[in-house]
């Protein structure tokens, strides 16, 4: 099954957010699936999607700005030290 079957599957029941987590970039500090999360907004721009897997920088945060994802989960990036908190806070907001 594919994303777009499994959501189409869910707006029948009334689905809002969407935490989409792609695992082929997860933990992998590469960067996220940037085209992905801007095709999913652009499909079902009545969904708020929060972006998650790659984030290793906050250029990567940067680059979701403009997709129409909500919001951004950062894990490993955090946990190696490559910015704060804060930092990615700041990142996201300034935009």
């Amino acid at each position: 099954m594919t994303i777009e079957a499994l959501i189409d599957d869910y707006l029948t029941v009334g689905l809002k957010h969407v935490l989409c987590t792609d695992i082929s970039r997860d933990g992998t500090l590469a960067g996220s699936n940037v085209e992905l999360y801007r095709d999913l907004c652009r499909q079902y721009p009545q969904v708020q999607f929060q972006s998650s897997g790659g984030i290793g920088s906050l250029a990567d945060i940067e680059a979701l700005k403009g997709t129409g994802v909500a919001g951004v989960i950062v894990g490993r990036a955090l946990l190696d030290g490559k910015f704060t908190a804060q930092e990615a806070f700041a990142c996201w907001q300034n935009g």
